[in-house]
């Protein structure tokens, strides 16, 4: 059984209040299981709903080796042109800052690998700075007077808008920032900046069902100011699952 199911009994467990006399990973999924069972027979437990069960059933698809990775999602067909295979030397930190979705690929290189995230360095020198200019109606403030009783109190209010002046917010972009791509070869995003790569630390933790049930084997690491996770600590933890449901006979 897969790490999806083992996962799935022992937070409900967790949740109803449980006390385990083991660390999670020494247990098994079918000891969990039939502890799960017996609560919902005894109405510590509402038994799953179709919904939960189709959800970890969809977790819980054989591993595959990393050998042979998940396709990448298509790109997009439209667009204004080819994509650009290097990176732009002028690109800024935070640039594309909430001018693209997360998920939306700015360019494919050479290798295949789709790009997130352009990974700008810090400057050796000191460099001018991006600056994101926001504009908005400033409607100003005016001041209401309340009073009850013997108190009085003044209150500053929005003015009217029909009299709002045009006003601006410059805000300072970072000096540097990491960059992100997804590679073929790998079924998570990868983090990198001068040379360090790691694992997007999210895609691992969704992959295993959460943060506390990832294998221990998995490391986690800074890429600059990112906490992620060792790609070859993951890399070998997956395929070291992957071979031992080979030989359980789980999957051929």
């Amino acid at each position: 059984m897969s790490t999806a199911r083992k996962g799935f009994y022992y937070k409900r467990l967790k949740a109803a209040g449980v006390t385990f006399e083991r660390h999670y990973r020494d247990y098994t999924t079918d000891e969990l299981k039939d502890a799960h069972d017996v609560a919902v027979e005894n109405g510590l437990l509402e038994a799953p709903t179709d919904e939960e069960l189709a959800e970890v059933e969809h977790r819980a698809r054989p591993v595959t080796s990393l050998e042979d990775p998940p396709p990448l999602p298509p790109l997009p067909e439209e667009g204004p042109g080819p994509m650009a295979a290097r990176p732009d030397p002028k690109e800024l930190a935070g640039q594309r800052q909430n001018t693209k979705a997360p998920d939306d690929v700015i360019r494919v290189d050479e290798q295949g690998r789709q790009w997130l995230q352009e990974e700008v360095r810090k400057p050796a020198y000191p460099k001018p700075r991006g600056r994101r200019v926001l504009r908005y109606d400033d409607p100003g403030t005016v001041k209401k007077t309340v009073k009850q009783g013997d108190y009085t109190e003044t209150f500053e209010v929005a003015g009217d808008p029909k009299n709002a002046t045009p006003s601006q917010i410059k805000i300072t972009l970072p000096s540097y920032q990491v960059g992100m791509y997804r590679d073929p070869r790998y079924p998570f995003k990868v983090v990198c900046y001068n040379g360090v790569e790691g694992f997007d630390r999210q895609e691992v933790e969704r992959y295993y069902g959460g943060a506390e049930l990832v294998d221990p084997i998995c490391k986690r690491m800074y890429v600059e100011n990112v906490l992620c996770y060792d790609m070859r600590s993951v890399i070998r933890a997956i395929n070291t699952e992957f071979r031992q449901q080979r030989l359980a006979g789980t999957i051929r």
